[in-house]
């Protein structure tokens, strides 16, 4: 049986929600050491200042991007290192 595209869309908008409500679960992080992981978003609890290592972004590495307090950057993010801050990096679903 075959899916549908309405069945992919609605898949697709509970994914999404799910990453939204952190269904995929967090990780806390306030050290400079690097982080590792498939997250769907960053969320700077304190102002931050975050370089990505490995993601979907264009370029895939990005350094020295500040985050304020409450932003969210929304990606594939496989390594990210902090420089100064804390952040909470959530799952993938």
């Amino acid at each position: 049986m075959s899916t549908s595209v309405k069945d992919q869309s609605i898949e697709g908008i509970a994914k999404d929600t799910s990453l939204s409500l952190g269904q995929g679960g967090a990780v806390y992080v306030s050290d400079t050491t690097q982080t590792n992981g498939n997250f769907g978003a960053i969320q700077a609890i304190e102002g931050s200042v975050i370089t990505l290592t490995a993601s979907n972004w264009t370029p895939s590495t990005a350094s020295a991007i500040p985050l304020p307090a409450g932003a969210t950057i929304f990606g594939s993010f496989t390594s990210f290192t902090l420089t100064n801050g804390k952040v909470i990096a959530y799952r993938n679903v």
